[in-house]
């Protein structure tokens, strides 16, 4: 098949695991002998460029987001959403339009000199910009989360799951007055009708598709559920012994290894109340954010915080560590790092939001229990010491091995 990509960013530029597991399903298509296209701006330089190898061709075209992405109008976008959220939403919706425009016209061009069997969009801005295309036999969208549905994309109302963006709770969740609020309400509505405009949807969990079949009306057989793969580099092949002795880990310890952004939201608030319950176990804490402060400063001598780390040295931690800690208080749609945990042998202890249980069901190694630091270090108190790293790891290599098949599978059937 002639497959064409769409996505707003693409590495080595990422912003999450959506990026990642879309170059991971490339790599595996294009190995499978399909002709796969990747179109997606240049951030880097202002102007297009084309990357080339054996069944694949990367196109970032030349755009305006290059002068976007400069460290000080971002520094700018993110001091606004820190003083009024629905500035920065007002902001973001207007940057939206811009980008899926740009997007649909570049697309446009390319589809006038060339035919593709598989039109897929990655992300929001792609979907938008595809919602207005029709030269393919099969236009598929990934929903990896709520962003055509939500604002901040999670569908958390203060750790709720969220009735939808109406004017009363986008004035609750943005503190925005009548008329920004009402405005913000018209552009989501707006995009409610855009999947009406696909053959099929790929959902990343159960939990996002039935949130789309509910809210919007979708067809439970127009969504497939393709949970996102691993790339193999995230398991390093060494033991447990010896990634401990790379990162100077003690060995006498049960390690609980929490991995994310630190802010409320991902549950890093909890994790210090949750190490004072269980202090004879060592939690290692890798991330950046808000909370940063709390774990730099932190009196606790069982917590030892390690900052943001590429995934090099990521897997090393994950190899070392026996129980992997997912607060989460927010509505995950997925959760890569629970696979990317139980892949190195983690005994998974999440939350009970979103999809969570369900990633933790599937691999069959781990419990969710509340968001609540009680649960939490009952949980990891009474976790088994026997672990199952190498059943675990065949089942999920085996998957993602599988992945491009599984992907032509799921938007043919």
């Amino acid at each position: 098949m002639k497959i064409l990509f769409v996505t707003e960013y693409y590495p080595p530029i990422h912003m999450g695991g959506a990026e990642i597991s879309l170059k991971i399903l490339v790599n595996k298509l294009a190995q499978l002998g399909h002709e796969v296209t990747v179109i997606t701006p240049n951030y880097t330089k202002y102007k297009t460029e084309t990357e080339i190898s054996k069944n694949l061709r990367v196109i970032r075209f030349k755009s305006w987001r290059y002068f976007l992405f400069k460290k000080q109008l971002r520094k700018i976008s993110s001091e606004i959403y820190l003083r009024k959220k629905s500035s920065y939403y007002f902001q973001l919706n207007g940057y939206i339009k811009f980008s899926s425009f740009e997007i649909m016209n570049v697309v446009k061009e390319l589809l006038q000199t060339e035919d593709f069997d598989v039109i897929h969009a990655n992300n929001l801005e792609s979907i938008l910009a595809l919602s207005k295309i029709q030269d393919a036999d099969i236009k598929v969208a990934h929903l990896r989360d709520f962003a055509l549905l939500c604002w901040n994309r999670g569908l958390d109302n203060n750790g709720k799951l969220c009735e939808g963006c109406s004017l009363t709770n986008i004035q609750q969740c943005m503190g925005a007055n009548y008329i920004l609020g009402s405005t913000l309400v018209h552009e989501i509505n707006k995009r409610k009708n855009v999947l009406g405009k696909f053959d099929k949807m790929l959902a990343i969990s159960n939990f996002v598709k039935m949130e789309f079949v509910k809210r919007l009306n979708v067809p439970t057989k127009k969504i497939s559920v393709l949970y996102n793969p691993i790339s193999p580099e995230i398991v390093p092949n060494i033991s447990k012994e010896e990634a401990r002795q790379y990162l100077n880990l003690p060995e006498d310890k049960t390690i609980v290894l929490f991995v994310g952004t630190l802010t409320e939201l991902k549950g890093a608030h909890l994790i210090p109340k949750i190490a004072k319950e269980v202090p004879g176990h060592l939690f290692v804490v890798v991330g950046d954010g808000p909370l940063r402060k709390m774990f730099t400063k932190s009196p606790l001598k069982n917590v030892l915080y390690v900052g943001y780390q590429p995934m090099e040295i990521l897997r090393h931690y994950y190899k070392a560590s026996d129980i992997l800690l997912v607060p989460s208080l927010w509505y995950e749609p997925f959760g890569r790092v629970i696979i990317e945990g139980a892949v190195n042998g983690c005994y998974v202890v999440g939350s009970d939001k979103g999809a969570i249980p369900e990633l933790i069901h599937w691999i069959g190694y781990g419990t969710s229990v509340p968001p609540q630091s009680k649960y939490f270090a009952e949980a990891i108190k009474n976790a088994p010491q026997t672990a199952k790293h190498e059943k675990l790891k065949t089942k999920i290599i085996d998957y993602s091995n599988k992945y491009g098949e599984k992907f032509i599978k799921a938007i043919t059937e």
